[in-house]
Parts: C-alpha cells; structure tokens; sequence
C-alpha cells in the first residue's frame, strides 16, 4: 500500500549515482548513508534462486568497484519476497532496524513564539555549516552531502531554530507529490531536551503545508528513543518498518 513512499524516499533523499539492475535500483553516494548507497530491491520479478544470487553478485561487484560495502534496503516491497532470507543464508546481517511513519498536516499545533525558526528554498553556507558542526561531519562526508542537496531539483526547505539569534537545531524537509520528507533533524548538544526539535519540525511541517503539501513521512532508527517519543508526541503514525542487510 506504502511502496510510493518507497519511491517518493529515493527522490527527496539523492544519491549521486543510481543504476538499474533487472528492476533494482543500485545508489551510491561516496558511501554518505546507507539510504543513499544501498540496493532498493523495488522492482523486477521473482526469479529461481540461483538467478537471484547471480543478481546480488552483480550488485556486490558495483559496491566493490565502488569502495564501498554492499548493503541492500528491506522493506515490506522487496522483489523477489525471498530476498531477505537469502541474503541472511549469503552471511549478511541485519543493522539499523527503522520506522517509516506519517502524519496528515490538516491540525498542525502553533508554533511557540519563544524561538524562531527560518526556512530558507535552498541550500546555505550557515546552514551546512551549523549541520556539519552538530552532527560533527567529516569534510569529505559535507562536500558529499552539498554535492547530493546541490544537484536536486525537488523544493527544499532548511531550516534553522534561532534562540537570541543563535543557530541551535536543524533540519530539511523536502517536497514531491503532496508530501514533505523530512531529514536530518539534529538539536545541538548543549540545548537537547529542551523542546526545541519539536518546534523545529512544527516549523518545516507549516512551511511545507504553506508550499502545498498535505502529508509528511519521516524515517527514523527504532533504537532512537528520545526522536520516536517526539514523533510520538507530534501524532506520526507507522505504516512499516524496514532495515539494512550488510555484508559481515
């Protein structure tokens, strides 16, 4: 029921490079998150076995030829369905189990007038830099990330949470087919707890229901308590989980 959410994640989080395989779909990025350097096993048709391991050995090779680890996206959507249990057999294990959920924007909360939050169309020197610096991001990784942002033709917005005029969140949020994504959400580290994710991602969720967007969907690791308990709070409701399979 969900796969185009599937399909509208692999538009609004870019890879640098997306190849087809017999209808999966092939990402890397320079190795910047596995979102965006994983197989998607999407589309094609279920195959004998042995067809199947033929296909991940291909896909190993370009990851190889890459520099980079193979790691193959599971979701509910996976082709051929058999995938995940034969990749398991391959001695590939499972990381990062994730969430994928959605929140309707018709009765979103006011935001608090004690912060500001800004959202800016496209991609600025402040606000990489604020993100480099909360999430500690190596330089290689950043120049990743601009290149990927940079190159994207979807509607953005980045936002920045200002207390006294002072960057202390972040975030992104981008728009295709009625939806606002919403990615890197980051509170920095000495202003954590104090509700300011909260109103950082109210402050994207207006923004986009001002573009247009009537739904958003974010993803976020199972084991990440504190964020699932805000989106908890916020009403974002999941439709499936999924997780990586990771060559050991």
């Amino acid at each position: 029921m969900y796969k185009f959410i599937e399909e509208i994640t692999l538009n609004t989080w870019p890879a640098e490079q997306s190849i087809l395989l017999e209808g999966w779909v092939l990402r890397s990025a320079a190795g910047y998150t596995k979102r965006a350097n994983s197989v998607n096993p999407l589309y094609g048709i279920d195959g004998s076995v042995t067809d199947v391991i033929e296909r991940i050995k291909l896909a190993e090779a370009y990851y190889q030829d890459a520099g980079l680890n193979p790691v193959f996206k599971i979701t509910p959507y996976i082709q051929p369905s058999y995938l995940d249990k034969t990749l398991e057999e391959s001695g590939y294990s499972v990381v990062e189990p994730s969430s994928v959920r959605v929140l309707g924007l018709d009765r979103l909360p006011a935001l608090s007038s004690k912060y500001t939050v800004e959202v800016r169309n496209a991609l600025s020197e402040d606000w990489l830099e604020t993100f480099a610096d909360m999430t500690e991001l190596s330089s290689e990784n950043r120049k990743t990330l601009q290149r990927m942002l940079s190159a994207s033709t979807l509607k953005q917005g980045y936002a920045l949470l200002l207390l006294d005029g002072v960057p202390t969140a972040c975030g992104l949020g981008i728009l295709q087919h009625g939806y606002i994504g919403l990615y890197d959400i980051v509170t920095a580290q000495a202003h954590r707890r104090q509700g300011m994710a909260e109103q950082l991602l109210l402050g994207l969720l207006h923004w986009g229901k001002e573009q247009g967007a009537l739904s958003s969907f974010l993803q976020v690791v199972l084991t990440n308590h504190g964020a699932s308990a805000l989106y908890d709070k916020l009403g974002f409701q999941e439709i499936y989980q999924y997780w990586y399979r990771v060559k050991n």
